[in-house]
């Protein structure tokens, strides 16, 4: 689904420009199995070491799959998006798409896409998304570094000698002032992300998203897409990410009903959350399908392993629910624009 590798980041933590990247990106590509080989053993492109040992176990993962005879389908999501260029087979059985269509062992038929493509705030705003992007890789470290070289007290007790001073009220001011416990879906403990390091871009981004109404808007968009799509092939639904939100949701349609073809009586919306920079009480969750066809999610924990996981209802992706007109299951809908 994407995202799997952040290219963007890679970009600022090395000091290289597109080009570099662009190019060391579809060098490694038109390798094909050789290119992803020496990704795995070396972690290098274009000469340079970008990837982290973190990137090549998750490469060394997917590769051990794909000898084990799974097909896998990437969709490249916006942070890797260097690699839509690049669409086709690279290996037997790897295959790299910009879009699919799943079918379920039961007939359920679910387009599957990242999802940056119903995003509007980041379409109109790509210079900001880079900003945010930019601020948060130099101005957490900066942030962590700075917390790492001061011996930081027991929770709840000031700083030795810091007398209300010092950067940690600061910053705990700003966090509690961009995400407040009341707005956010999941609180994220005095400004801290899943990985334990300071990040005013990521508070940023969550603040701004939430207020701007932004579940709704791609929500939106992507009922309309699939209403135009139904007009031409059936599609129940769909399965992105992009959010980092895992979800399960049932949606009316949008609008007058369509009549005169055959299309679902409601559109089925999966999101399949996140494994990076996920927020800790949601946890690292993934889409599973049973041989009946119903999907479901898991949800993964260092301790307890792979366990079952609904996932919750938050005030921001939370619509009014109506009997579906043609089988009565509870859908929401998200209403005229307002």
């Amino acid at each position: 689904m994407g995202d799997i590798i952040d290219l963007q980041a890679i970009r600022y933590n090395a000091n290289v420009d597109d080009a570099f990247l662009r190019d060391a990106v579809a060098a490694a590509m038109e390798a094909g199995g050789q290119g992803i080989e020496g990704l795995i053993e070396t972690g290098e492109l274009g000469g340079r070491r970008l990837l982290r040992s973190s990137h090549r176990r998750v490469l060394e993962a997917l590769r051990r799959l794909l000898e084990e005879g799974c097909e896998l389908v990437y969709v490249p999501g916006n942070h890797d998006a260097l690699l839509r260029r690049h669409t086709g087979v690279l290996r037997p059985g790897l295959t790299v798409l910009l879009e699919d269509v799943y079918t379920t062992p039961n007939g359920l038929r679910l387009l599957v896409r990242h999802g940056d493509e119903y995003d509007r705030l980041l379409r109109l705003h790509t210079g900001l998304s880079h900003g945010l992007m930019q601020l948060q890789e130099h101005y957490s470290a900066c942030v962590n570094g700075l917390r790492g070289l001061l011996p930081l007290p027991p929770p709840g007790q000031p700083a030795a000698g810091a007398e209300g001073g010092g950067p940690e009220p600061i910053l705990e001011a700003a966090a509690a002032l961009l995400a407040s416990h009341g707005d956010w879906p999941v609180p994220l403990g005095d400004g801290l992300d899943a990985s334990g390091g300071f990040s005013l871009a990521f508070a940023l981004e969550r603040a701004l998203k939430h207020r701007s109404g932004h579940d709704r808007l791609i929500k939106r968009m992507l009922l309309r897409h699939l209403q135009r799509e139904n007009r031409h092939r059936r599609l129940d639904g769909v399965i992105n990410g992009h959010t980092h939100i895992p979800e399960a949701s049932a949606f009316a349609w949008p609008g007058e009903a369509e009549t005169g073809h055959s299309r679902p009586c409601h559109l089925q919306v999966f999101n399949d959350g996140s494994w990076a920079r996920s927020q800790p009480r949601l946890g690292r969750t993934a889409l599973v399908v049973g041989h009946d066809g119903a999907v479901g999610m898991v949800r993964y924990d260092r301790r307890s392993g792979i366990t079952p996981f609904r996932p919750p209802r938050f005030p921001f992706n939370t619509y009014p629910q109506r009997p579906c007109p043609g089988c009565g299951a509870p859908v929401s809908v998200l209403g005229p624009p307002g």
